[in-house]
């Protein structure tokens, strides 16, 4: 039996079947899921089991979190010690 297309759901014959991210494609309906550009195997990026071209491919971001007073505590201890420590090793104060 032959598999069903991940985008169509309509039968992939072998002649035209695609197979990535553990899933059958018919080569025309493997494209990027934003832009609807055609891939291939060696232009696509796979995310959360979805093809992405490379300019739509979702990018991570992660947040920081600089100034909570626990960190602006220990930036204010580390410089302290850097100057106790420059001090020190100088003979300057």
């Amino acid at each position: 039996m032959n598999p069903q297309c991940a985008r169509c759901g309509k039968v992939v014959y072998p002649t035209e079947k695609v197979n990535c991210l553990d899933k059958y494609w018919h080569k025309g309906c493997f494209h990027c899921e934003v832009c609807k550009m055609a891939l291939n195997m060696n232009n696509y990026k796979g995310y959360e089991k979805k093809p992405y071209c490379n300019a739509h491919y979702p990018k991570q971001s992660f947040t920081t979190v600089a100034d909570t007073p626990e960190n602006l505590r220990l930036k204010q201890q580390s410089e302290l010690q850097s100057q106790v420590n420059f001090e020190l090793t100088y003979g300057i104060q």
